[in-house]
């Protein structure tokens, strides 16, 4: 049995290796590339979410993809760490206390775009930074309408917490007519009330005369 191992040449040796573990190492291969793509394919929709959603940075899915970036961008890569370091950035700068001013807008801004230019590169686009941070639709309307949905909704916070009141003014009461009907009662109030009483003046007259 040996002898008839040892007979057996390096090269036949690797085709029976081969042939034996050809489908296994073929499956395994194929479920690797299988997950990269996946993993891929998740990458590219958190990053074409972020940039459809450049113009609408407190809607949902753009919160959710950012949310999104520390999990599927996850690795000891380069890149991918230069990538986590943005992302952490970014998510600092969002726990500064205070009002938002327009320095703090700004930086937001600014880190923003260093965390896509970094997540483009990755993923092979050939955007520059400028791109990023210029080449968006965002129509005036829109923009309006997100700053009196913010104006309102704070207005209304503060409302109900009572920091602020409901400002009221009277300019004026309303004035009504009286009724044709209402107005003869008056009338004829007041001349009962100027009319003298004769019944009265008898009834004097009637005691003198008894006493």
């Amino acid at each position: 049995m040996w002898d008839w191992i040892t007979s057996i040449s390096s090269t036949n040796l690797a085709i029976i290796c081969a042939t034996l573990l050809g489908p296994v190492l073929a499956v395994q291969a194929q479920k690797w590339l299988e997950r990269g793509r996946d993993i891929q394919e998740r990458r590219l929709v958190i990053f074409r979410t972020l940039m459809a959603t450049r113009a609408a940075m407190l809607s949902p899915m753009h919160v959710e993809a950012l949310n999104a970036v520390p999990v599927e961008f996850y690795g000891s890569g380069k890149k991918l760490k230069a990538i986590n370091d943005a992302w952490k950035l970014y998510l600092d700068h969002h726990t500064i206390d205070g009002p938002a001013s327009e320095v703090w807008m700004q930086r937001r801004l600014d880190l923003f775009h260093d965390l896509l230019h970094l997540m483009s590169q990755f993923l092979g686009y050939s955007f520059n930074r400028a791109q990023l941070a210029r080449d968006i639709y965002s129509p005036r309307a829109r923009g309006e309408m997100e700053t009196e949905q913010t104006i309102i909704r704070q207005g209304l916070v503060g409302l109900f917490r009572g920091d602020i009141a409901l400002p009221m003014a009277v300019k004026e009461f309303p004035a009504t007519e009286p009724t044709p009907e209402v107005q003869a009662a008056i009338l004829k109030l007041l001349a009962d009330v100027q009319q003298p009483k004769p019944l009265a003046i008898e009834a004097e007259k009637d005691a003198d005369k008894a006493g």
